[in-house]
């Protein structure tokens, strides 16, 4: 797996025993935690700056109750699931500018974190964890490469550039999403359905 930082403390109120691991690329894009109660552990994505958990299944939360060494082994494991799992970085470009930049999961397409820079976007994007609705115009594989990268676009990415170049310079709206042999449609970035 790739090298992520990784921390044990105790949260502020003391409760528990505090494991947690940062994903990275130059900024965090996400940290996730296991919480240890004795013999019971709580893991998740953390959702704030006192690590608190998301508690959603679907984002990978989950408690379990047991000896210390099945705990030890389960939270484990979790953790190398997550540490396991390829990150790609697609940017929106305008008059040959990135205006946006959003990370996801490449397996799945769920997105991490993002920014946009009003200043050079199209159109104005009033909120923080607003993206362009369009396919980026290209991608990198950040995290869990195992094939070198080629062209504008990551060995996962739904997307194909247009004319094959790699300054390729889209606006975001013109393009159409098209379905590729490693993933399907729905797994393509979907930053602005995301709220």
């Amino acid at each position: 797996m790739p090298w992520s930082y990784s921390s044990v403390a105790h949260p502020e109120d003391e409760s528990s025993l505090l494991l947690h691991v940062d994903l990275s690329d130059n900024l965090v894009l996400g940290q996730w935690a296991v919480h240890f109660y004795g013999m019971h552990v709580q893991a998740g994505l953390v959702c704030d700056q006192l690590f608190n958990l998301d508690e959603m299944p679907e984002r990978g939360f989950f408690q379990a109750t047991g000896t210390i060494e099945a705990l030890a082994e389960r939270c484990a494991a979790w953790f190398e699931s997550v540490l396991s799992r390829s990150v790609s970085r697609g940017q929106w470009l305008h008059k040959g500018r990135v205006y946006a930049t959003g990370w996801a999961f490449a397996d799945t397409g769920e997105p991490l974190v993002g920014s946009v820079d009003n200043a050079l976007a199209p159109t104005p994007h009033t909120e923080w964890h607003s993206f362009p609705r369009g396919p980026h115009d290209r991608c990198t594989l950040v995290r869990g490469a195992t094939q070198p990268q080629t062209g504008p676009h990551a060995p996962s990415c739904p997307y194909e550039p247009s004319h094959g170049s790699p300054t390729d310079q889209r606006v975001p709206s013109e393009p159409t999403p098209r379905r590729s042999r490693a993933t399907s449609w729905r797994q393509r970035f979907r930053f602005g359905s995301h709220r």
